[in-house]
């Protein structure tokens, strides 16, 4: 069994075909279809048309099998040095769009890099100015030494807060919780 293997692009000629049928069934419905005998040429015409394209689809078939190795026996040296070319162009189109979307990635990773490195400078630089703050020697308690000892043992040992030149404000209120306090500062 010989192997015919022609050369067949999709794009060339395919909308001429289509463009010519399309045409011959314009000129078909304007011409009178009660006729018996037109019918049967369309009839004859579709028959044609669909036979033409059940080749046409055997043979892109029988190309798309050669392409995936299958079926080879029969294709001389000259049609199976054709396929290799077009394979070979096929590989270097597909080893270019593979290459250009590593380089989009690597790009993508970069930058997810640069991006990462300088928020783990600001970590360090945060990290290193919290272990400043914590490495500041602990002021003497400020609390009165008969105070001292009528707190727990645990919170005898505790640092004094710090005090920076703040002056906070302290109120005791003793009651349940929710309730409002009146103005003159009596529990409800």
């Amino acid at each position: 069994m010989a192997c015919s293997f022609r050369s067949f692009d999709p794009d060339v000629g395919h909308s001429s075909y289509l463009q010519k049928t399309i045409d011959r069934y314009k000129s078909y419905t304007r011409e009178n279809l009660s006729n018996k005998d037109t019918r049967q040429q369309d009839i004859q015409q579709v028959k044609a048309d669909a036979l033409s394209l059940a080749n046409r689809l055997e043979a892109l078939e029988m190309t798309k099998r050669k392409f995936l190795g299958e079926n080879l026996e029969g294709c001389s040296v000259e049609e199976l040095h054709s396929l290799e070319v077009k394979l070979e162009k096929s590989l270097h189109v597909i080893r270019g769009k593979k290459t250009q979307l590593l380089e989009q990635q690597i790009a993508k990773l970069k930058e997810k890099e640069r991006t990462l490195l300088k928020d783990n400078k600001e970590l360090r630089e945060k990290v290193a100015a919290t272990k400043h703050l914590l490495q500041r020697p602990v002021q003497p308690p400020l609390v009165a030494p008969a105070v001292t000892r009528c707190l727990p043992p645990w919170l005898r040992n505790l640092p004094a807060p710090c005090n920076d030149g703040v002056d906070v404000e302290t109120e005791l209120y003793i009651g349940l919780p929710g309730r409002e306090r009146s103005a003159n500062g009596d529990s409800g």
